[in-house]
């Protein structure tokens, strides 16, 4: 029996907004589900700990970088391929890396969930509340690093009449993004593009958003091009869903494994500080900064970094 669940004011605290703003839609998504959980006790807790270290030093998982794109190919290639077979079963494409009954973390904390999907029916919620709250008034969104497109069918689900671009690196993924449009009648179109070498002849069409989610944490320091590409290119706002290892306390030990991980893996960081330099020198406003403070056994993937070019 778990002696904690997130209420919809964890909600609200978690997405860094207030019980008023989260719609009547993703009130009833947070009632389908079971958010019942319960934080482990400190054996549990350094167990879990030293497992987590001990496998960070092994050097067992693979480095973010341009050396991956086989590997994302690869991946993303088992998604097309099922959602294929399967005529357009939207299922099919949740990446395989989302693996049910993982520990969680909330608060800092490691956590024991009842229901095995526990982060995968959080996010499904945040990226409801995400979309209503920032893509309700945009003409055409952009997906950056689109991978399986399980977003973008999500998005073309919710608002049917909008225009979208699924860009990556991997053709299975543009493929993917053709296939959506084709097979459920959605004006979306998939583009190689790629963030270590950006096509900067590519124009964003007006009233335009670009969305990342869980892509540029594989650009590690290698984004620079990537900046001057939206800022060049001015599109209404850009929002990053990412991991962003700056906000993370060291004096926390759940926080300093993630923070192990991520400079092991050599994913994403120095961004934030790119963008607030910009900032400061009055070519971009930032419009929110909001760490998650959940996530999953190895990593906070859904801090929200929102800004636009000015």
């Amino acid at each position: 029996m778990a002696d904690s669940v997130l209420k919809l004011e964890d909600f609200a605290r978690l997405f860094g907004t207030s019980v008023d703003e989260i719609s009547l839609e993703c009130r009833q998504l947070i009632s389908q589900y079971d958010f019942s959980y319960r934080p482990l006790t400190e054996k549990d807790r350094d167990r879990v700990l030293l497992d987590v270290l001990k496998r960070i030093e092994s050097d067992q998982f693979s480095l973010a970088g341009k050396e991956g794109k086989d590997r994302w190919e690869k991946g993303w290639a088992e998604n097309r391929d099922g959602f294929l077979k399967s005529s357009g079963d939207s299922d099919q494409l949740i990446p395989k890396y989302i693996r049910p009954g993982q520990f969680v973390r909330i608060d800092q904390q490691y956590a024991t969930t009842v229901d095995p999907n526990f982060e995968f029916n959080w996010y499904k919620v945040f990226r409801l509340w995400l979309f209503q709250t920032y893509l309700s008034g945009a003409d055409t969104v952009y997906e950056f690093g689109c991978g399986s497109g399980f977003n973008l069918a999500a998005l073309a689900k919710l608002y049917p009449d909008k225009k979208y671009y699924g860009l990556d690196w991997a053709q299975a993924s543009v493929d993917i993004a053709n296939e959506l449009g084709r097979i459920h009648g959605r004006d979306i179109q998939g583009k190689l593009f790629d963030f270590f070498d950006p096509d900067r002849t590519m124009d964003l069409e007006k009233n335009s958003v670009v969305l990342t989610i869980g892509a540029l944490e594989q650009t590690g320091t290698d984004y620079g091009e990537f900046i001057e590409f939206l800022f060049e290119s001015s599109p209404k706002l850009c929002i990053h869903i990412e991991p962003i290892v700056e906000w993370y306390d060291e004096n926390n030990l759940v926080d300093y494994a993630g923070i192990r991980f991520l400079q092991k893996r050599k994913y994403w960081s120095g961004f934030p500080e790119q963008i607030e330099e910009l900032e400061r020198k009055g070519q971009v406003e930032i419009i929110k900064k909001k760490r998650s403070y959940f996530g999953s056994l190895y990593v906070e993937g859904y801090s929200q970094l929102i800004w636009r070019p000015i």
